[in-house]
């Protein structure tokens, strides 16, 4: 039995404890609810740059970015968070890449607790900056200038992003999404458009659809990854704060029946003395 001294000790504490948490919840739960009123990546401008697509295909470029090249090693950019409290979400997405990972891939991660991670099982990667709750463009653009280094000068096939997708405040999805070569889009159609004017080339037209269709699917990418950071983050501490709850329960209990023990013990010694005192 825990002595009564330390179950008040194991109280105090706890309760110090879960008040600190609820704090930590309810900051968690405004900075969710402000990202959210971040606007959302518009289904629009993809659609529009689909169409431009069309016709590239349709004068004869853009074919390359479609072509898969399963000889050469592939690009795995793991997204994780640069903050904890997530629960297992951080280690799940590491499991993915390192399952999805072959002997001679490459790796890279934002976030610091990826990059933890793959630096304990000493896996070589490349480490970019995280572009933060404000989504910084010149950070993204870092990464999309990687991505399009490798793939255009031939030494990856694919490029794949492990990501958590957001679903809903309760639900977060591992997700590995394969972004270059380009998705088959149905949708995407050849346009023939006679005495079409390209200006300056093809190729600076082609190189510049690329960035833009780039920089809106990791825009994309990263909105979703930081609000499934900051669901995990609001489920994780109400999961500490409803198992707090399950240990005071019990921690009240005992104390509850170390003082009615307490008591019992003492009406028994004032009723054995009144008893004497009678005798007497």
């Amino acid at each position: 039995m825990i002595p009564v001294g330390k179950l008040k000790s194991n109280l105090q504490f706890n309760k110090n404890l879960g008040d600190l948490i609820e704090v930590m919840k309810l900051a968690a739960t405004s900075q969710f609810n402000q990202f959210r009123l971040r606007q959302e990546p518009s289904l629009e401008f993809i659609n529009l740059l689909d169409d431009l697509f069309g016709v590239l295909l349709g004068v004869g470029i853009g074919n390359d970015l479609l072509k898969p090249r399963d000889d050469l090693p592939s690009l795995l950019v793991l997204i994780s968070s640069d903050e904890g409290f997530l629960g297992e979400l951080n280690f799940l997405l590491a499991n993915s890449l390192l399952n999805a990972r072959r002997h001679n891939d490459i790796i890279a991660c934002t976030g610091g607790q990826g990059a933890n991670y793959l630096r304990e099982i000493q896996v070589d990667f490349s480490l970019f900056d995280s572009p933060g709750e404000k989504l910084d463009t010149k950070v993204l653009a870092s990464l999309r200038d990687y991505i399009l280094g490798l793939y255009l000068k031939r030494k990856v096939g694919r490029v794949y992003i492990i990501y958590s997708k957001f679903i809903s405040i309760s639900a977060q999805q591992v997700e590995t999404e394969a972004i270059l070569p380009l998705p088959k889009d149905p949708q995407v159609e050849r346009i023939s458009i006679k005495d079409l004017l390209v200006e300056p080339n093809l190729q600076s037209v082609i190189e510049g659809w690329i960035k833009s269709w780039l920089d809106f699917r990791l825009y994309q990418i990263f909105w979703s990854s930081k609000l499934s950071e900051l669901a995990a983050r609001i489920m994780h501490l109400e999961g500490s704060v409803q198992e707090l709850r399950k240990i005071n329960s019990r921690l009240n209990m005992e104390y509850f029946k170390y003082l009615h023990g307490l008591s019992d013990k003492s009406i028994r010694e004032i009723t054995a003395a009144r008893l004497i005192n009678k005798e007497k």
